[in-house]
């Protein structure tokens, strides 16, 4: 404080000049080193913009302007939150004129012949105030700022808050409003097939009732089925557990094939269904993954189909900058605008209200939008709902790279045996590896019009030494979880003795890269629980004997 006060600067303001060389000489023997002086009071306006003086020494009486004026000249440029000292030293000993100094701005009052010792230490103590004055006012001035950055973190984490509080309740009511549509999704299938399941018992039935019956449960079979696909997939898009086989497919050959398997459909709800083709001859085939593109396919026909009354559904390929663009164009009811984002969500519809006219579990395009994004592309929508100008009506589009090198390629090392025109239904001896009972009944009752033989296995052991104790064995349904031993380590010790003989995997799991991991393990073939009939009677074909 000492150092700050010796350095202050001073403004000495007489119009005798030898009352300013006494001050300035005292000053000078007191250790202040910054000392301005003026005997004209009309410099001092200048003086005081220019020299910045901590402390004035004001004569009161002086020719031009008097002190009072010159403190009445500075008042407007002396900020109120500013502290600047002012000390009259003058001649003047009345009462009245000591009064108006104060009045006017002097802090501090001393009448001529002044002592110099009184005078030192009054502009000391004037000049301490001072620096403590302004000490004070910049610890404020930083306490006020860092009240206003507290003040902004605490509105920026009230925000936050908010915005955290509203994501969990918008969670939250995604999360009733899933958990209402799966169980929505399972159990009203699941009333369709036990509910006609009792209905079957009934022996007053006719063979068009019950055939009209049983065509219930499949469809409610099916739709159960979806639904926990659906939810299968989902779940391990978002555990980050979906890999990429990326292989030379051929999209001609696959978009026929997804066109082929909703045709019936499509017609039986009197709809066109039929497939635009743009793209140039020379391009049939693109590096991609062929069941994820399949999948995408399927999700974005499937639901054309669903919610298409009347009208078409067309499916449309072109090339477009190195993309090759798919698209989906239907007739249907068409989706409002402020849905036209949400619907690609986890769980989301373009209707959300109990009220809803279409089943579904609402994953399907968020199944489609993840796996384009996985393969490189980008995937939107076009539409006009029911009663908007334009017509109505959905476009949904995706683009894949049609350069782009494949990120992972599985290669099978067991190539699948091609199907030979000569290859006959002859009569299999078969071995059925299953452990659950009613499971290894249905395939039993399956398999008996192509097998003149046929064993049975509870366990991965049993399978192998029972292909160890039937070399002839034709052709092994090897399930894949069984106790004591999995099929697939099965699989791999029959191998070891016997190359020849077919074994297509079975299993539950239907998980994304499980036929991969089936081929690898030395299985021919693949296919998926529920096991559908007419599915596995082509297997078998197939694999015939000639």
């Amino acid at each position: 404080m000492n150092t700050t006060i010796k350095n202050a600067r001073i403004l000495i303001v007489d119009d005798n000049a030898t009352n300013i060389d006494i001050l300035h000489d005292l000053l000078e023997v007191k250790g202040y080193t910054n000392i301005e002086s003026t005997t004209d009071p009309r410099q001092v306006l200048s003086l005081f913009k220019t020299f910045d003086p901590d402390i004035i020494l004001l004569d009161l009486m002086m020719p031009y302007l008097t002190g009072f004026q010159v403190m009445e000249q500075l008042k407007p440029l002396i900020p109120a939150s500013c502290y600047m000292p002012i000390l009259v030293l003058t001649a003047d000993v009345t009462v009245d004129a000591k009064q108006r100094a104060l009045a006017g701005g002097a802090k501090d009052f001393l009448t001529k012949p002044f002592d110099l010792i009184e005078v030192d230490l009054r502009i000391g103590n004037l000049l301490e105030t001072r620096f403590l004055y302004q000490q004070l006012k910049n610890q404020n001035e930083i306490l006020e700022e860092k009240v206003k950055e507290r003040t902004f973190e605490l509105e920026k984490t009230n925000i936050e808050l908010i915005t955290a509080k509203d994501k969990a309740e918008e969670s939250d009511r995604l999360k009733t409003y899933f958990l209402n549509n799966i169980s929505h999704e399972i159990r009203t299938p699941f009333n369709g097939i036990l509910g006609f399941l009792a209905v079957l018992e009934e022996n007053s039935l006719t063979a068009s009732e019950r055939a009209e019956y049983t065509g219930i449960i499949n469809k409610s079979s099916y739709r159960l089925m979806n639904t926990i696909n659906d939810i299968v997939e989902i779940s391990q898009i978002q555990a980050g557990q979906i890999k990429l086989s990326v292989s030379e497919t051929n999209i001609r050959r696959l978009t026929s094939g997804v066109y082929d398997q909703f045709k019936t459909e499509a017609e039986s709800k009197g709809l066109k269904l039929f497939i635009n083709s743009d793209l140039p001859i020379n391009i049939d085939s693109i590096h991609t993954d062929s069941a994820k593109l399949n999948t995408i396919l399927t999700i974005l026909i499937g639901n054309a189909v669903k919610f298409t009354k009347t009208g078409s559904i067309e499916i449309g390929i072109r090339e477009d900058a190195g993309f090759i663009e798919f698209f989906v164009k239907d007739t249907g009811v068409g989706i409002p605008e402020n849905r036209q984002q949400t619907i690609f969500e986890r769980f989301m519809q373009a209707d959300g209200s109990n009220t809803r006219q279409f089943e579904g579990s609402g994953l399907g395009l968020s199944i489609a939008k993840a796996y384009v994004e996985m393969l490189g592309g980008n995937i939107w929508i076009e539409s006009n709902p029911e009663g908007e100008s334009g017509g109505k009506g959905s476009k949904f589009y995706f683009t894949l790279p049609y350069n782009g090198d494949p990120q992972e390629e599985i290669n099978p090392k067991n190539e699948i045996l091609a199907e030979s025109e000569e290859n006959q239904n002859g009569k299999l001896k078969i071995l059925i590896a299953e452990d659950d009972e009613s499971s290894a009944n249905f395939l039993t009752i399956i398999v008996r019009q192509f097998g003149n033989e046929i064993l049975n296995a509870t366990t991965g052991i049993e399978a192998v030494e029972a292909c160890r104790d039937n070399p002839d064995i034709d052709l092994v349904l090897m399930d894949v979880q069984m106790p004591e031993m999995n099929g697939y380590e099965a699989t791999r010790q029959i191998r070891q003795f016997n190359k020849e003989v077919i074994i297509i995997a079975q299993t539950a799991f239907g998980l994304i890269g499980d036929q991969e991991k089936a081929i690898d393990a030395g299985c021919n073939d693949y296919i998926s629980k529920p096991i559908k009939k007419d599915q596995l009677s082509v297997l078998l074909q197939k694999y015939g004997k000639k």
